[in-house]
């Protein structure tokens, strides 16, 4: 059974910082593992970072209207029974993504603040106006915001496809990118550049090299490595090659319609 103390070298050895913003993406695989569980990485996590963003994704207000744009994966008209059921966001609507229970526990704590958007909302302490900027139409703008502010990613038992910075090197590359849409207080919003699969992101780890400490911790890979190197690797990576960073299943709809995409854009 893994303690406190544990987390907390693991922490030190990947060279994490106190005094840099942290976009964390934390296992909830972890909890079992660990003495005091949920409670227990937490509070590991937050002694050795002041300020931390990590998602709280929820998909349940998501809505499938009857028409919309092609090659858009979505079934359209196929929600009528579901988009009855759909959830309105608020900043109290429980995460529902598939390792949530961190970001859950987290999203309870004191001062912390969550970003606006009704499907991929991050929550944060210690940095609201990067939550601020985040959008239905931009949902990158809070890792735009800590572009240049000595930020951080940490991946603690996660792999490289929860990186979401990604999703916005992707954006920035011209990459095809959906649309979704889902209620929030003031109705329904057209939630713009949604992004798609993330299954070939591990292939980020080669590129960044040097650039990126690693280790393993009851074997699972923790990474860390700065948010500005990690934006400015895959930047020139996908203008080298606008396929890079796609996965390598043949059937995913996803990865296809980005390769024609690019084809048909002559990328």
């Amino acid at each position: 059974m893994l303690q406190y103390r544990d987390l907390k070298n693991v922490l030190r050895e990947l060279g994490v910082k106190r005094s840099e913003p942290t976009i964390a993406h934390i296992s909830a695989a972890l909890i079992p593992h660990v003495k005091g569980g949920a409670q227990t990485v937490l509070g590991a996590v937050l002694a050795s970072i002041d300020n931390i963003l990590t998602p709280s994704f929820t998909y349940k207000t998501m809505l499938v209207p009857e028409v919309g744009p092609d090659d858009n994966l979505l079934e359209y008209g196929s929600g009528r029974l579901e988009n009855l059921n759909a959830s309105i966001y608020t900043p109290d609507l429980p995460a529902d993504f598939e390792d949530c229970a961190i970001s859950e526990a987290f999203r309870h704590y004191p001062d912390v603040k969550r970003s606006s958007h009704p499907m991929l909302s991050f929550v944060g302490l210690g940095l609201d106006a990067a939550l601020n900027a985040q959008s239905a139409t931009n949902p990158y703008a809070h890792i735009q915001y800590l572009q240049g502010k000595n930020a951080s990613v940490l991946l603690a038992g996660k792999g490289p496809a929860a990186l979401f910075a990604l999703h916005l090197c992707e954006m920035e590359s011209g990459r095809k990118q959906f649309v979704r849409w889902a209620m929030s207080e003031e109705g329904v919003k057209e939630c713009l550049h949604y992004p798609g699969c993330s299954q070939g992101f591990h292939k980020i780890i080669f590129h960044l090299k040097d650039k990126v400490k690693q280790t393993l911790l009851n074997d699972q890979h923790w990474y860390a490595f700065s948010l500005d190197a990690l934006i400015e690797v895959a930047t020139r990576l996908l203008q080298e090659d606008p396929y890079a960073l796609l996965c390598n299943d043949l059937h995913c709809v996803s990865c296809n319609l980005v390769r024609k995409d690019i084809r048909q854009k002559g990328m």
